[in-house]
Protein backbone atom coordinates (compact mmCIF):
# COMPACT_ATOMS: atom_id res chain seq x y z
CA UNK A 1 0.00 0.00 0.00
CA UNK A 2 1.18 3.64 -0.94
CA UNK A 3 1.78 6.20 1.43
CA UNK A 4 -1.23 8.35 0.17
CA UNK A 5 -3.25 5.62 0.68
CA UNK A 6 -1.81 5.17 4.28
CA UNK A 7 -2.83 8.58 4.80
CA UNK A 8 -6.13 8.44 3.18
CA UNK A 9 -7.12 5.33 5.51
CA UNK A 10 -5.23 6.67 8.76
CA UNK A 11 -7.27 10.16 8.23
CA UNK A 12 -10.26 8.70 7.60
CA UNK A 13 -9.66 5.95 10.64
CA UNK A 14 -8.70 8.92 13.02
CA UNK A 15 -12.07 10.57 12.24
CA UNK A 16 -13.74 7.34 12.61
CA UNK A 17 -12.27 6.55 16.04
CA UNK A 18 -12.21 10.25 17.67
CA UNK A 19 -15.85 10.84 16.36
CA UNK A 20 -16.63 7.40 17.85
CA UNK A 21 -15.08 7.79 21.37
CA UNK A 22 -16.19 11.74 22.18
CA UNK A 23 -19.41 10.30 21.07
CA UNK A 24 -19.23 7.21 23.79
CA UNK A 25 -17.77 9.49 26.24
CA UNK A 26 -20.11 11.71 25.51
CA UNK A 27 -23.09 9.25 26.04
CA UNK A 28 -21.44 8.04 28.91
CA UNK A 29 -21.22 10.70 30.64
CA UNK A 30 -24.87 12.17 29.67
CA UNK A 31 -26.77 9.20 30.65
CA UNK A 32 -25.26 8.79 33.95
CA UNK A 33 -25.90 12.54 34.31
CA UNK A 34 -29.41 12.54 33.04
CA UNK A 35 -30.18 9.23 34.91
CA UNK A 36 -29.02 11.63 37.97
CA UNK A 37 -31.23 14.87 37.26
CA UNK A 38 -34.26 11.94 36.81
CA UNK A 39 -33.76 10.77 39.70
CA UNK A 40 -33.10 14.31 41.52
CA UNK A 41 -36.52 15.47 39.82
CA UNK A 42 -38.07 12.58 41.47
CA UNK A 43 -37.27 12.96 44.62
CA UNK A 44 -38.30 16.59 44.45
CA UNK A 45 -41.30 15.71 43.08
CA UNK A 46 -42.12 13.14 45.96
CA UNK A 47 -41.04 16.06 48.14
CA UNK A 48 -43.77 17.89 46.62
CA UNK A 49 -46.17 15.24 46.91
CA UNK A 50 -45.25 14.82 50.38
CA UNK A 51 -45.90 18.00 51.18
CA UNK A 52 -49.21 18.60 49.49
CA UNK A 53 -50.97 15.51 51.15
CA UNK A 54 -50.03 17.30 54.61
CA UNK A 55 -50.94 20.60 54.19
CA UNK A 56 -54.13 19.78 51.85
CA UNK A 57 -57.11 17.39 51.84
CA UNK A 58 -56.59 16.21 48.10
CA UNK A 59 -56.81 12.76 47.89
CA UNK A 60 -54.26 11.08 46.89
CA UNK A 61 -55.72 10.46 43.17
CA UNK A 62 -56.22 14.14 42.79
CA UNK A 63 -52.60 14.29 43.63
CA UNK A 64 -51.47 12.02 41.20
CA UNK A 65 -53.03 13.78 38.52
CA UNK A 66 -52.05 17.38 39.62
CA UNK A 67 -48.35 16.56 40.26
CA UNK A 68 -48.38 14.41 36.45
CA UNK A 69 -46.18 16.03 34.06
CA UNK A 70 -45.37 15.26 30.33
CA UNK A 71 -41.98 13.88 31.48
CA UNK A 72 -42.76 11.66 34.43
CA UNK A 73 -46.04 9.98 35.54
CA UNK A 74 -47.50 10.08 39.15
CA UNK A 75 -49.74 7.16 39.85
CA UNK A 76 -51.54 6.30 42.85
CA UNK A 77 -51.23 2.61 44.27
CA UNK A 78 -53.32 0.98 46.69
CA UNK A 79 -50.56 -1.97 47.49
CA UNK A 80 -47.04 -2.59 46.70
CA UNK A 81 -46.44 -6.47 45.86
CA UNK A 82 -43.31 -7.12 47.50
CA UNK A 83 -41.85 -8.96 44.44
CA UNK A 84 -42.06 -5.52 42.75
CA UNK A 85 -39.05 -4.04 44.57
CA UNK A 86 -36.30 -5.10 45.70
CA UNK A 87 -35.43 -6.22 49.32
CA UNK A 88 -32.89 -3.24 49.40
CA UNK A 89 -35.61 -0.79 48.87
CA UNK A 90 -38.11 -2.44 51.23
CA UNK A 91 -36.21 -1.78 54.04
CA UNK A 92 -35.28 1.40 53.09
CA UNK A 93 -38.94 2.11 52.64
CA UNK A 94 -39.53 1.61 56.07
CA UNK A 95 -37.11 4.15 57.22
CA UNK A 96 -37.48 6.41 54.17
CA UNK A 97 -40.87 7.33 52.84
CA UNK A 98 -39.61 7.70 49.60
CA UNK A 99 -37.48 5.31 48.43
CA UNK A 100 -35.93 5.00 44.24
CA UNK A 101 -35.28 2.02 41.91
CA UNK A 102 -33.22 1.43 38.98
CA UNK A 103 -35.70 0.16 36.25
CA UNK A 104 -33.40 0.16 33.79
CA UNK A 105 -30.77 2.14 31.65
CA UNK A 106 -33.00 3.26 28.82
CA UNK A 107 -36.08 3.71 31.93
CA UNK A 108 -34.20 5.58 34.30
CA UNK A 109 -35.47 4.99 38.19
CA UNK A 110 -38.85 4.63 39.61
CA UNK A 111 -39.51 6.28 43.33
CA UNK A 112 -41.90 4.50 45.91
CA UNK A 113 -43.32 7.62 47.51
CA UNK A 114 -45.42 5.28 51.13
CA UNK A 115 -47.75 7.65 52.54
CA UNK A 116 -49.28 5.70 55.18
CA UNK A 117 -51.09 2.98 53.52
CA UNK A 118 -50.76 3.96 50.35
CA UNK A 119 -47.96 4.97 47.82
CA UNK A 120 -47.31 6.83 44.73
CA UNK A 121 -45.40 6.08 42.30
CA UNK A 122 -43.16 8.04 39.80
CA UNK A 123 -41.77 7.20 36.76
CA UNK A 124 -40.40 8.68 33.03
CA UNK A 125 -44.06 8.77 31.03
CA UNK A 126 -43.98 5.92 28.54
CA UNK A 127 -43.08 8.24 25.56
CA UNK A 128 -40.54 9.56 27.69
CA UNK A 129 -37.14 7.40 27.77
CA UNK A 130 -33.25 8.15 28.73
CA UNK A 131 -32.14 8.32 25.67
CA UNK A 132 -35.46 10.62 24.15
CA UNK A 133 -34.08 13.03 26.37
CA UNK A 134 -29.87 12.62 26.08
CA UNK A 135 -30.91 12.90 22.20
CA UNK A 136 -32.55 16.01 22.70
CA UNK A 137 -29.59 17.27 24.70
CA UNK A 138 -27.09 15.42 21.76
CA UNK A 139 -28.32 16.93 18.86
CA UNK A 140 -25.79 20.20 19.00
CA UNK A 141 -22.89 18.00 19.88
CA UNK A 142 -23.81 15.70 16.97
CA UNK A 143 -23.83 18.73 14.81
CA UNK A 144 -20.44 20.09 16.14
CA UNK A 145 -19.03 16.44 15.38
CA UNK A 146 -20.12 16.00 11.87
CA UNK A 147 -18.91 20.05 11.39
CA UNK A 148 -15.16 18.95 12.52
CA UNK A 149 -15.38 15.94 10.71
CA UNK A 150 -16.41 17.72 7.48
CA UNK A 151 -14.11 20.62 8.48
CA UNK A 152 -11.01 17.86 8.49
CA UNK A 153 -12.16 16.07 5.30
CA UNK A 154 -12.09 19.02 3.22
CA UNK A 155 -8.20 20.23 4.66
CA UNK A 156 -7.69 16.29 3.94
CA UNK A 157 -9.61 17.05 0.12
CA UNK A 158 -7.58 20.10 -0.48
CA UNK A 159 -4.16 19.37 0.77
CA UNK A 160 -4.27 16.00 -1.71
CA UNK A 161 -6.52 18.15 -4.54
CA UNK A 162 -4.31 21.12 -4.49
CA UNK A 163 -0.67 19.94 -5.79
CA UNK A 164 -2.49 17.76 -8.47
CA UNK A 165 -4.23 21.08 -9.32
CA UNK A 166 -0.67 23.07 -9.81
CA UNK A 167 0.47 19.73 -11.65
CA UNK A 168 -2.24 19.68 -13.69
CA UNK A 169 -2.14 23.68 -14.74
CA UNK A 170 1.98 23.35 -14.73
CA UNK A 171 1.44 20.20 -17.88
CA UNK A 172 -1.54 22.79 -19.80
CA UNK A 173 1.94 25.43 -19.91
CA UNK A 174 4.31 22.55 -20.91
CA UNK A 175 2.09 21.54 -23.50
CA UNK A 176 2.33 24.86 -24.95
CA UNK A 177 5.94 24.65 -25.46
CA UNK A 178 6.47 26.70 -21.54
CA UNK A 179 9.63 24.55 -19.99
CA UNK A 180 10.17 27.24 -17.43
CA UNK A 181 7.49 25.90 -15.16
CA UNK A 182 8.68 24.25 -11.88
CA UNK A 183 6.70 23.45 -9.17
CA UNK A 184 7.71 23.50 -5.50
CA UNK A 185 7.05 21.32 -2.85
CA UNK A 186 7.95 19.73 0.47
CA UNK A 187 5.75 16.23 0.29
CA UNK A 188 7.62 13.04 0.78
CA UNK A 189 4.65 10.83 -0.86
CA UNK A 190 3.52 10.33 -3.78
CA UNK A 191 2.37 12.83 -5.03
CA UNK A 192 5.51 14.88 -4.01
CA UNK A 193 7.78 12.18 -6.00
CA UNK A 194 5.15 12.73 -8.84
CA UNK A 195 5.88 16.98 -8.70
CA UNK A 196 9.45 16.06 -8.37
CA UNK A 197 9.75 14.12 -11.84
CA UNK A 198 7.52 16.32 -13.41
CA UNK A 199 10.10 18.93 -12.36
CA UNK A 200 13.19 16.83 -13.64
CA UNK A 201 11.27 15.81 -17.04
CA UNK A 202 10.40 19.69 -17.50
CA UNK A 203 14.18 20.62 -17.44
CA UNK A 204 15.00 17.69 -19.53
CA UNK A 205 12.27 19.10 -22.49
CA UNK A 206 14.12 21.98 -21.77
CA UNK A 207 17.43 21.00 -22.26
CA UNK A 208 16.21 19.17 -25.13
CA UNK A 209 14.58 22.03 -26.62
CA UNK A 210 17.95 24.00 -26.37
CA UNK A 211 19.48 21.28 -28.00
CA UNK A 212 16.93 20.83 -30.90
CA UNK A 213 17.38 24.49 -31.41
CA UNK A 214 20.99 24.54 -31.55
CA UNK A 215 21.49 21.31 -33.39
CA UNK A 216 19.09 22.94 -36.07
CA UNK A 217 20.83 26.07 -36.07
CA UNK A 218 24.48 24.14 -36.31
CA UNK A 219 23.34 21.75 -39.03
CA UNK A 220 22.20 24.66 -40.99
CA UNK A 221 25.60 25.93 -40.61
CA UNK A 222 27.55 22.81 -40.82
CA UNK A 223 25.51 22.64 -44.73
CA UNK A 224 25.40 26.43 -45.58
CA UNK A 225 29.24 26.31 -46.02
CA UNK A 226 29.74 23.63 -48.68
CA UNK A 227 26.70 23.66 -50.54
CA UNK A 228 27.82 27.52 -51.02
CA UNK A 229 31.21 26.32 -52.52
CA UNK A 230 29.50 23.85 -54.81
CA UNK A 231 27.30 26.44 -55.59
CA UNK A 232 29.57 28.98 -56.52
CA UNK A 233 31.89 26.69 -58.32
CA UNK A 234 29.75 25.09 -60.05
CA UNK A 235 28.99 28.40 -61.78
CA UNK A 236 32.30 28.95 -62.84
CA UNK A 237 32.54 26.16 -64.30
CA UNK A 238 29.28 27.40 -66.50
CA UNK A 239 31.87 30.30 -67.88
CA UNK A 240 33.24 30.11 -70.92
CA UNK A 241 37.29 30.24 -72.29
CA UNK A 242 37.93 28.45 -68.69
CA UNK A 243 41.22 26.38 -68.92
CA UNK A 244 42.16 22.93 -68.37
CA UNK A 245 43.91 23.58 -65.10
CA UNK A 246 41.23 26.07 -63.84
CA UNK A 247 38.12 23.52 -64.61
CA UNK A 248 40.04 20.65 -63.16
CA UNK A 249 40.71 22.85 -59.45
CA UNK A 250 36.65 24.12 -59.51
CA UNK A 251 36.36 20.14 -60.11
CA UNK A 252 38.21 19.26 -57.23
CA UNK A 253 36.50 21.74 -55.10
CA UNK A 254 32.97 20.46 -55.44
CA UNK A 255 34.09 17.05 -55.36
CA UNK A 256 35.76 17.56 -51.87
CA UNK A 257 32.32 19.80 -50.56
CA UNK A 258 30.60 16.69 -51.74
CA UNK A 259 32.63 14.61 -49.55
CA UNK A 260 32.40 16.88 -46.61
CA UNK A 261 28.58 17.03 -47.21
CA UNK A 262 28.06 13.10 -47.66
CA UNK A 263 30.60 12.36 -44.76
CA UNK A 264 28.42 15.01 -42.67
CA UNK A 265 25.26 13.47 -43.41
CA UNK A 266 26.62 10.10 -42.90
CA UNK A 267 28.07 11.15 -38.88
CA UNK A 268 25.22 12.73 -38.16
CA UNK A 269 22.70 9.53 -39.20
CA UNK A 270 24.89 7.19 -37.36
CA UNK A 271 24.55 9.74 -34.29
CA UNK A 272 21.07 9.37 -34.70
CA UNK A 273 20.60 5.98 -34.78
CA UNK A 274 23.16 5.50 -31.58
CA UNK A 275 21.14 7.92 -29.41
CA UNK A 276 18.29 6.16 -30.45
CA UNK A 277 19.30 3.04 -28.58
CA UNK A 278 19.51 1.85 -25.54
CA UNK A 279 21.77 -1.37 -25.95
CA UNK A 280 23.98 -2.85 -28.24
CA UNK A 281 23.54 -6.08 -30.49
CA UNK A 282 26.03 -7.78 -32.43
CA UNK A 283 28.50 -7.99 -29.53
CA UNK A 284 31.51 -10.06 -29.78
CA UNK A 285 34.78 -10.49 -27.47
CA UNK A 286 37.42 -8.25 -29.14
CA UNK A 287 41.19 -8.23 -28.43
CA UNK A 288 41.30 -4.31 -27.40
CA UNK A 289 45.05 -3.85 -27.49
CA UNK A 290 44.84 -5.50 -31.43
CA UNK A 291 42.18 -3.42 -31.72
CA UNK A 292 44.33 0.01 -30.93
CA UNK A 293 47.06 -0.89 -33.01
CA UNK A 294 44.95 -1.68 -36.44
CA UNK A 295 43.83 1.50 -35.81
CA UNK A 296 46.59 3.17 -35.43
CA UNK A 297 48.19 0.93 -38.78
CA UNK A 298 44.99 2.20 -40.87
CA UNK A 299 45.67 6.04 -39.90
CA UNK A 300 49.64 5.78 -41.20
CA UNK A 301 48.88 8.36 -44.20
CA UNK A 302 48.21 10.80 -41.81
CA UNK A 303 50.45 10.24 -39.13
CA UNK A 304 53.27 9.31 -41.84
CA UNK A 305 52.53 12.70 -43.57
CA UNK A 306 53.42 15.10 -40.73
CA UNK A 307 55.74 12.72 -39.24
CA UNK A 308 54.18 11.62 -36.12
CA UNK A 309 55.99 9.47 -33.79
CA UNK A 310 53.90 7.39 -31.59
CA UNK A 311 54.79 5.73 -27.56
CA UNK A 312 52.86 2.65 -27.46
CA UNK A 313 52.44 0.95 -24.07
CA UNK A 314 49.46 -1.75 -24.60
CA UNK A 315 48.99 -4.73 -22.28
CA UNK A 316 46.52 -6.85 -23.19
CA UNK A 317 42.69 -6.69 -22.24
CA UNK A 318 39.65 -8.04 -23.56
CA UNK A 319 36.67 -5.99 -24.14
CA UNK A 320 32.60 -7.37 -25.39
CA UNK A 321 31.45 -4.59 -27.67
CA UNK A 322 30.76 -4.20 -31.22
CA UNK A 323 33.76 -3.91 -33.24
CA UNK A 324 32.85 -1.33 -36.00
CA UNK A 325 31.65 0.88 -33.53
CA UNK A 326 34.83 0.51 -31.01
CA UNK A 327 36.75 0.74 -34.40
CA UNK A 328 35.47 4.46 -34.61
CA UNK A 329 36.19 5.50 -31.64
CA UNK A 330 39.66 4.49 -31.59
CA UNK A 331 40.22 6.45 -35.09
CA UNK A 332 38.31 9.16 -34.17
CA UNK A 333 40.52 9.76 -31.15
CA UNK A 334 44.14 9.05 -32.91
CA UNK A 335 43.11 10.94 -35.89
CA UNK A 336 42.25 13.69 -33.68
CA UNK A 337 45.79 13.25 -31.40
CA UNK A 338 47.51 13.22 -35.21
CA UNK A 339 45.16 16.29 -36.60
CA UNK A 340 46.70 18.61 -33.94
CA UNK A 341 49.94 17.23 -33.39
CA UNK A 342 52.99 19.99 -34.59
CA UNK A 343 55.13 18.57 -37.53
CA UNK A 344 57.44 16.18 -36.05
CA UNK A 345 55.42 15.50 -32.83
CA UNK A 346 54.69 12.26 -30.56
CA UNK A 347 51.09 10.68 -29.55
CA UNK A 348 51.56 8.53 -26.34
CA UNK A 349 48.82 5.54 -26.29
CA UNK A 350 48.67 4.10 -23.22
CA UNK A 351 46.06 0.22 -22.31
CA UNK A 352 46.30 -0.13 -18.97
CA UNK A 353 43.48 -2.72 -17.33
CA UNK A 354 42.52 -1.95 -14.11
CA UNK A 355 40.67 -4.63 -11.77
CA UNK A 356 37.31 -4.61 -13.74
CA UNK A 357 37.79 -1.78 -15.81
CA UNK A 358 40.12 -1.16 -19.01
CA UNK A 359 41.57 2.35 -19.53
CA UNK A 360 43.01 3.66 -22.48
CA UNK A 361 44.47 6.60 -22.59
CA UNK A 362 45.40 9.01 -26.00
CA UNK A 363 47.52 12.15 -25.72
CA UNK A 364 49.24 14.65 -27.94
CA UNK A 365 51.21 17.15 -27.50
CA UNK A 366 49.46 20.23 -29.75
CA UNK A 367 47.99 23.49 -28.68
CA UNK A 368 46.10 22.15 -26.32
CA UNK A 369 42.06 23.08 -25.33
CA UNK A 370 41.30 26.11 -23.49
CA UNK A 371 39.63 25.28 -19.78
CA UNK A 372 36.38 27.19 -20.74
CA UNK A 373 35.99 24.92 -23.47
CA UNK A 374 36.84 21.31 -21.95
CA UNK A 375 33.38 21.29 -20.41
CA UNK A 376 31.57 21.45 -24.04
CA UNK A 377 34.03 19.53 -26.34
CA UNK A 378 31.91 16.69 -26.72
CA UNK A 379 28.70 18.81 -27.75
CA UNK A 380 27.37 17.90 -31.17
CA UNK A 381 29.16 20.22 -33.76
CA UNK A 382 30.93 22.21 -30.93
CA UNK A 383 34.77 23.07 -32.44
CA UNK A 384 36.81 24.30 -30.17
CA UNK A 385 39.57 27.25 -32.27
CA UNK A 386 42.25 24.61 -32.31
CA UNK A 387 39.29 22.94 -34.71
CA UNK A 388 39.06 25.35 -37.40
CA UNK A 389 41.88 24.59 -38.75
CA UNK A 390 40.79 21.30 -40.42
CA UNK A 391 37.23 20.65 -41.89
CA UNK A 392 35.91 18.51 -38.99
CA UNK A 393 32.01 18.81 -38.08
CA UNK A 394 32.25 18.77 -34.32
CA UNK A 395 30.53 15.19 -34.23
CA UNK A 396 33.49 12.91 -34.00
CA UNK A 397 33.74 13.53 -30.56
CA UNK A 398 30.03 13.39 -29.37
CA UNK A 399 29.96 9.73 -31.71
CA UNK A 400 32.42 8.78 -29.26
CA UNK A 401 31.01 9.79 -26.19
CA UNK A 402 27.81 7.55 -27.31
CA UNK A 403 29.56 4.81 -28.62
CA UNK A 404 31.83 4.27 -25.11
CA UNK A 405 28.44 5.17 -23.36
CA UNK A 406 26.50 2.11 -25.02
CA UNK A 407 28.99 0.08 -24.18
CA UNK A 408 28.98 0.95 -20.09
CA UNK A 409 31.97 2.95 -20.28
CA UNK A 410 33.02 6.83 -19.84
CA UNK A 411 35.15 9.29 -21.33
CA UNK A 412 37.01 12.31 -20.29
CA UNK A 413 39.36 14.86 -21.34
CA UNK A 414 42.28 16.66 -19.52
CA UNK A 415 43.88 19.47 -21.03
CA UNK A 416 45.38 22.53 -20.77
CA UNK A 417 46.45 25.64 -23.73
CA UNK A 418 49.77 24.47 -25.27
CA UNK A 419 50.21 21.72 -23.39
CA UNK A 420 47.97 18.95 -25.65
CA UNK A 421 44.95 17.26 -25.11
CA UNK A 422 44.96 13.21 -23.07
CA UNK A 423 41.52 11.39 -23.59
CA UNK A 424 41.01 9.17 -21.16
CA UNK A 425 38.21 5.97 -22.09
CA UNK A 426 37.23 3.16 -19.93
CA UNK A 427 35.45 -0.02 -20.79
CA UNK A 428 34.60 -2.70 -18.72
CA UNK A 429 36.93 -5.66 -19.23
CA UNK A 430 36.41 -9.58 -19.87
CA UNK A 431 40.27 -10.51 -19.43
CA UNK A 432 43.53 -8.83 -18.21
CA UNK A 433 46.52 -10.60 -18.92
CA UNK A 434 50.45 -10.53 -19.94
CA UNK A 435 51.82 -7.17 -20.53
CA UNK A 436 52.84 -6.03 -24.23
CA UNK A 437 55.26 -2.67 -24.73
CA UNK A 438 56.79 -1.16 -28.18
CA UNK A 439 58.26 1.77 -29.18
CA UNK A 440 56.95 2.55 -32.78
CA UNK A 441 56.80 5.22 -35.62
Amino acid sequence: MNRISIKLATFFLAIVLVSTTLSFIAVSLLSRQVANEIALDQRELAQAIEDLHDKTTLSLDEIAKIMSTSTYTVSHVSFVHPDSIDSDNLLRIQVDPAAQQRRSRLHGTTTLLRLGESYITIALHPHQSVLNIMASRLWSSIVLYVAIASALILVLTNRVVHPVLQLTKATQRVSKGDFAVQIETHRDDEIGQLTINFNQMVRQLREIEYLRKDFISNVSHEIKTPLASIQGFAKLLQLEGLSEDERAEYTAVIATEADRLSHLSATMLRLSKLESLNSIDDQAVIALDEQVRRSIVVLEPQWNAKCVHFNIDLEEAQVSGNEELLQQVWLNLLGNAIKFSPQGGHVDVGLQPKEDLVEVTIRDYGIGIHEDDLPRVFEKFFQVDRAHSGSGSGLGLSLVRRIIELHGGDVRVESKPGNGASFTTTLPTILSQGVFHEHAH
